[in-house]
């Protein structure tokens, strides 16, 4: 008697290429069925000591297969908050392919979706192997491309920063009006909110467990040293960044989204207006902890080839006031420091601008973040889809670590920004590379 089919819920058997493509293709099928080949698993354990994307996604992927076992068995599959299954599938079969194909991984994948296909209903083999999907073509099983941008994807909740609440004109008015609004919403300290309300909308902030203007940023035309926003996230970024009440703040974001140009306006305006005594900027080497000898010259002519972005983007605030700039550094006000240097150091009245902080472990943001003093601001940039460090992914990270540990201190505060402003071509770029 023939097996009656599951129609239910779609099936899609994932290659290894849909994986490290992207880390978050792991929690894009809600309410779908995931089967995870075994020799899936293998392929992406032998990627994750790669230095890029492919190795940040295989090391993500393996931690968060990891985490989830504790829900349950992945050979009987785990259910996540979003509806959608992961199963791994171990009996893999060439036996039940043509005598031509040879015994090597990509076919073994295959055999899996064709036994999964004919019990089953709505399965489909993702990859983005042009060749794989031409012999599932031949053998008559159902297969795909995964492009990222068109998947529905729900991440592991990784926090943003910004939370968009839909409430009655009323209570935007009052917004206005009062300089704040209350809603029993649950958002967490300084989180930024978009607040809409029939026609009627606002940017906001929660603080003081109640939802209030923006003290810095939220007037027309509003900028800093030449610099204005050019979204409500870099809205959002300025606030933060201006506020002397954030201690630190945490921006990530795709290149050319504005971190690295936001922070140094805010660093100088601050720096002009005395708020603080002296700016600090670092970025991590390639080799973070070790010694950054070999380059001639002493410490700061070292970490200059390091820091050129940070530099580049202060000679566009000082324009032609470059003798300016130097005589700041020459006085101190503007320091350049290597990381490996910081632990011992007590840093009050200063700006920290560390910058694709990405790249760092959790032990050395705990180095950088307990070197701060009184009346002191650190502000962490990076790109958490570039991280360079091998062992290391967007959760294990410094800056996801310290934006996730941080989200309900007092003193922090973190927004991404989503939209490239470098031009027109590089927000192009960073979407679809």
């Amino acid at each position: 008697m023939k097996k009656e089919k599951d129609t239910e819920r779609k099936v899609f058997v994932l290659d290894t290429s849909v994986l490290i493509y992207h880390e978050d293709s792991i929690h894009g099928f809600p309410d779908c069925d995931i089967i995870l080949p075994i020799e899936v698993l293998e392929e992406v354990d032998n990627i994750k000591t790669r230095n890029n994307a492919a190795g940040n996604s295989a090391r993500y992927i393996n931690r968060f297969l990891d985490d989830i076992r504790k829900k349950g068995s992945l050979k009987d599959g785990v259910y996540l908050d979003n509806g959608q299954l992961i199963r791994v599938y171990l009996d893999s079969d060439m036996s039940v392919l043509p005598e031509g194909m040879a015994d090597i991984i990509d076919n073994r994948i295959i055999s899996v979706a064709y036994k999964i296909s004919k019990d089953t209903d709505n399965v489909s083999l993702l990859s983005r192997d042009i060749n794989v999907r031409v012999k599932c073509d031949s053998l008559g099983i159902k297969a795909e491309n995964y492009i990222k941008e068109k998947a529905v994807i729900k991440r592991r909740g990784a926090y943003t920063g910004v939370s968009v609440l839909y409430t009655s004109p009323e209570k935007v008015d009052d917004l206005y009006e009062d300089g704040y609004t209350d809603l029993e919403e649950n958002l967490e300290s300084n989180e930024f909110v978009v607040l809409k309300g029939a026609k009627k909308s606002a940017l906001a902030m929660y603080r003081d467990e109640r939802v209030s203007k923006l003290r810095y940023a939220g007037s027309s035309g509003f900028g800093i040293q030449g610099i204005k926003p050019r979204n409500k996230e870099q809205v959002f970024a300025m606030e933060m960044l201006l506020d002397p009440d954030i201690h630190m703040a945490t921006l990530t974001g795709k290149a050319g989204s504005g971190k690295t140009i936001l922070s140094v306006a805010a660093a100088i305006h601050q720096l002009n207006e005395g708020v603080y005594e002296k700016i600090i900027i670092s970025r991590p080497v390639q080799s973070m902890s070790g010694e950054i000898g070999f380059l001639p010259g002493d410490k700061s002519e070292k970490m200059e080839p390091w820091l050129q972005p940070i530099f580049d983007n202060l000679k566009i605030i000082f324009k032609n006031s470059n003798d300016y700039f130097k005589l700041l550094i020459d006085k101190g006000i503007i320091e350049i420091e290597a990381l490996s240097y910081i632990r011992g150091r007590s840093l009050p009245n200063t700006i920290f601008i560390l910058d694709e902080a990405q790249n760092i472990t959790m032990h050395e943001a705990k180095a950088v973040i307990t070197r701060m003093g009184e009346n002191s601001k650190l502000v962490m940039l990076g790109d958490l889809e570039q991280i360079d460090a091998p062992h290391l992914d967007a959760v294990t990270c410094g800056l996801g670590s310290v934006v996730e540990k941080f989200k309900d201190f007092k003193y922090a505060g973190h927004i991404t920004l989503l939209k490239g402003e470098r031009s027109l071509l590089a927000a192009h770029a960073a979407k679809i590379l």
